[in-house]
């Protein structure tokens, strides 16, 4: 193998545009691994732990693109390229004007009020800094972005009065325009304010298929109810959905927050005039319910007890229809099959699902376990009952997130599937614009191997999975799930769903032997 690069020297592509690039790039033939960034110093860390790190790219100054990849050979670089070059020039086809600073871009068009900023994590704060001060609300889709960084952008975007989303803000959607990597919606009276951006997409997801929809969706990033940033943009969120006149009804989504953001959190919800629908993970009913919020004690409850305000609802399969089905799927498993792994691309995803399979068969061992001792030593050597977050930066360091490239996931579907133990996998996929074209299809080969591989040896692997998006998104979630189904793939409609499936099954292997 061959470390081959691409450099140049002062051009400044953003981060959406270089996740584009190596979703492409890492499918080509000859290509091991390959990355594509401006040379930031914590690109040249990640290159550097790959090995990828040379002298001529160590020299770079941070305004340099580069493409670095590990190859076949000089011409299988090259091929990779002439392909990225034509899918991009095909996906920029839109003619554009770029200017060299949001000033300039403000100055020509001076009714501009949002600006999406997607930079290496080190320069985010310098670029939303500009962009508040000139007047605009933020969507920050940078990520490892240092938290006092995100309090400093947070504090002055308060001082202004405007919204600053992120960082790592990957959803949101402002009247009507699906940012960063959202669904495509209906319109309805729905306002969501969330820090987990699979959770606003799976609430979002269920009012479009239910004939209503979001009035706005306001991503905060991961991070904005952590104790170091305080919840400021929650606050903010709460404070514009309340005044938006499109508004009817407020959601609220994110992991439970630290103690100390909750307790303003909460003032905000009190003095709502609107209903507020809150999904806080972990936070309990009657601390929810005393501050006057509807409590949800999971996504699909968020959905249905926001759909119940509008006098609609989404049906789920029963406890004792998920035990048919189970029943029906578990004919043919080997004795020796006990365990479930859990392959996921959110985090909130696999929160949800390790909270609801806990309750069936036990404790889950995973990368982002709900308690310490039931971390994975190594996060790809999975052990009994196990869950892992693809999305994790462990595997996405200098990497596309697995929603845009599902490349990430795929080398371990087969690992996973040839222990002899493993009767169960969940896969989840998520339809986004920017992400990948045909998620199902890119996998649906390895999952035909498995089925195969297992019959062969007198085993039977269950896959569940799970398509996350609307039939308005350019996949199309009709689409995608008619191929898992063909494949013989048990489809759930949602992930809690699914992993209370994947449980039973567990659970009532356990039984029968």
């Amino acid at each position: 193998m061959n470390i081959c690069t691409r450099i140049e020297k002062n051009r400044y592509v953003d981060s959406l545009d270089t996740l584009f690039m190596m979703s492409v790039l890492n499918e080509q033939e000859g290509i091991e691994v390959a990355f594509a960034s401006l040379a930031s110093d914590s690109f040249k860390e990640t290159i550097k732990a790959e090995n990828l790190l040379t002298d001529e790219i160590r020299a770079l100054k941070g305004s340099d693109f580069v493409i670095v990849a590990r190859a076949e050979s000089e011409a299988a670089f090259n091929k990779a390229l002439d392909i990225i070059d034509k899918e991009y020039a095909s996906a920029n086809k839109v003619e554009k004007k770029t200017y060299r600073t949001s000033k300039d871009a403000v100055k020509e068009h001076p009714d501009a009020n949002l600006c999406q900023i997607a930079v290496p994590g080190e320069f985010a704060l310098s670029e939303v800094t500009k962009a508040l001060n000139l007047g605009m609300h933020c969507v920050v889709f940078s990520n490892n972005v240092p938290l006092e960084d995100e309090r400093k952008m947070k504090e002055l975007a308060r001082e202004k009065g405007l919204l600053c989303m992120g960082p790592d803000c990957g959803v949101a959607n402002i009247n009507g325009a699906a940012l960063v990597l959202a669904s495509i919606n209906n319109r309805g009276p729905f306002g969501i304010c969330g820090a987990s951006g699979t959770g606003i997409q799976h609430v979002a997801a269920i009012l479009h298929e239910c004939g209503t929809g979001v009035s706005q969706t306001i991503g905060t990033g991961g991070n904005d109810l952590k104790e170091p940033v305080g919840g400021i943009m929650m606050q903010m969120g709460i404070d514009a959905l309340e005044e938006d006149p499109e508004t009817r009804y407020i959601i609220l989504i994110s992991r439970k927050p630290a103690d100390s953001v909750l307790a303003p959190l909460f003032c905000k919800i009190e003095k709502c005039t609107k209903p507020v629908v809150v999904f806080f993970m972990g936070c309990d009913r009657e601390t929810v319910e005393k501050h006057g919020g509807i409590y949800a004690s999971n996504l699909d409850d968020c959905a249905q007890r926001a759909l119940e305000l509008v006098g609609k609802s989404y049906r789920l399969e029963s406890d004792e229809e998920l035990h048919q089905i189970a029943a029906e799927a578990i004919k043919g498993v080997a004795p020796y099959q006990k365990y479930l792994r859990g392959m996921y691309t959110g985090g909130t995803y696999l929160d949800e699902a390790m909270r609801a399979m806990e309750g069936i068969i036990g404790p889950i061992y995973s990368n982002a376990p709900l308690s310490p001792e039931y971390k994975l030593e190594v996060s790809t050597n999975s052990i009994r009952n196990s869950a892992v977050d693809y999305g994790e930066e462990e595997f996405t360091q200098g990497r596309p997130h697995p929603a845009i490239d599902p490349g990430i996931r795929q080398p371990y579907i087969m690992k996973e599937a040839r222990d002899r133990e493993v009767a169960v996998i969940i896969l989840d996929f998520i339809l986004t614009p920017p992400g990948h074209m045909d998620p199902v299809g890119y996998v649906l080969r390895d999952v035909v191997n498995a089925q195969k591989e297992a019959a062969a040896e007198g085993r039977k692997l269950i896959f569940i999975a799970t398509v996350l998006g609307t039939d308005a998104d350019i996949q199309n979630k009709k689409e995608q799930c008619r191929k898992l189904e063909e494949v013989g793939v048990i489809v759930a409609k949602t992930n809690f769903v699914a992993a209370k499936l994947a449980a039973e099954i567990v659970r009532m292997l356990g039984e029968r032997r």
